[in-house]
């Protein structure tokens, strides 16, 4: 199910949830973000939607993080997946602003990757 708000997830133990950010990687692959919440823990992702938009032909060295905004910054694994945790315990403010920083940091990614190619 395509949703708007992270929030959404507070109400069950577990659940999947897949966010439309109004983002697009190239004016048409819309940013994706998956949220997963398991009892008390949050992970937002892009489940590898920059990798995959930008259609590399080789496997580069994926930086561990991305900076976005001031001070801010989100993980990135080896396959180059873009993600966050978070706490049920957090403030909802945090939690919704989550689903953001992946996106923004999945269209960074994108772009760094571009400039490779």
């Amino acid at each position: 199910m395509i949703a708007t708000d992270i929030l959404a997830l507070r109400e069950v133990e577990h659940g999947e949830l897949v966010l439309d950010t109004g983002l697009t990687y190239d004016g048409i692959a819309p940013v994706r973000v998956h949220a997963v919440k398991r009892e008390r823990k949050f992970s937002v992702s892009d489940e590898g939607g920059a990798v995959e938009a930008a259609q590399l032909r080789r496997q580069p060295v994926f930086p561990r993080q991305i900076a976005v905004g001031r001070g801010r910054s989100v993980n990135v694994s080896r396959r180059g997946v873009v993600s966050l945790p978070g706490l049920a315990s957090s403030s909802d403010e945090w939690l919704a602003g989550l689903p953001q920083l992946v996106a923004e940091g999945s269209l960074a990614l994108y772009e760094a990757l571009l400039d490779l190619e």
